[in-house]
């Protein structure tokens, strides 16, 4: 299964395939804090900067979904093609980091819209785009079973 980038509206739709779905609902209704939180098996981080240029370095997590939520301002995501996961050593918490590899695909990321990364699915965040000049604060939801 491939990334979905969709309207926040239309998250009830993916239930089926988000383990925690309830929990998930609840730290998005939440006051949205800066800061790193556990969650059952959720692993929640909330943070606010600048977008900043493409540093060549794509992460991928051997097992969990992560899912974004841009709360304010605009930036871009990357993304590279999941092959390039093979032969990827990992940390002890799953992630691996991949930085030989195009940008395949291209996301805006805005407030309102939810992008869900598979595991092995290698992605970098945080990208400027024309308009994302400004702060902007974004919530990350790492699904780990």
């Amino acid at each position: 299964m491939a990334m979905i980038h969709d309207s926040l509206a239309n998250l009830t739709q993916y239930a089926p395939i988000l383990e925690s779905f309830d929990r998930i609902q609840e730290v998005l209704a939440s006051s949205h804090e800066e800061g790193s939180y556990q969650i059952g098996t959720l692993s929640v981080t909330v943070e606010s900067y600048v977008p900043t240029a493409f540093s060549g370095i794509f992460r991928a997590h051997d097992s969990a979904a992560t899912l974004v939520v841009m709360l304010q301002g605009e930036e871009l995501f990357g993304l590279t093609y999941s092959e390039r996961c093979k032969g990827v050593a990992k940390d002890d918490a799953g992630w691996m980091e991949i930085n030989d590899s195009p940008i395949s695909t291209v996301i805006t990321a805005k407030p309102g819209m939810f992008t869900l990364f598979m595991p092995r699915e290698p992605y970098a965040l945080g990208i400027a785009g024309k308009d994302s000049t400004s702060d902007v604060k974004r919530m990350t939801i790492v699904l780990e079973s």
